[in-house]
């Protein structure tokens, strides 16, 4: 079985943009996963958060390029707003008024949950907050 992935707006952002702080460990994650034959997961929210943080003018077409590979690509799993994931984030979200943990966040943590992903490719403390491994503070092992 592949390992499997969570990719956060984090890591999106980080992958597109040469100028984030967290943009060469994206890169060698980004790497990584595809060398481990790993796959991805990652939410219609929070790659429209992408969108939506990356919107200026100057980057707009090469962010709604990588969207649509995100939905073409056989590594990445784009998991939508069913009613179901919907329902349970909103509860999550709902239940946990000590957190600043946005409805996207808790999108992510139920889909994380639901699939049995603990690792989370983002820089977030969010996600580790809510129990998950946060990847971009490091890099990843070296490829076997």
């Amino acid at each position: 079985m592949a390992a499997l992935f969570f990719a956060d707006t984090a890591f999106w952002i980080a992958l597109a943009s040469r100028r984030d702080e967290y943009h060469e460990r994206a890169a060698a994650w980004s790497r990584y996963v595809v060398s481990a034959g790993g796959r991805v997961h990652t939410t219609e929210p929070v790659l429209w958060e992408w969108l939506n943080g990356m919107s200026h003018p100057a980057v707009r077409s090469v962010v709604a390029n990588g969207y649509r590979q995100c939905h073409q690509d056989d590594t990445v799993h784009v998991v939508g707003v069913s009613d179901e994931i919907r329902k349970s984030s909103v509860a999550l979200y709902e239940s946990r008024s000590d957190k600043a943990w946005s409805l996207t966040d808790c999108m992510s943590f139920v889909v994380m949950k639901k699939w049995g992903i603990q690792e989370a490719l983002t820089s977030d403390r969010h996600f580790e907050q809510a129990g998950f491994q946060i990847l971009l503070r490091e890099l990843p092992p070296p490829a076997t």
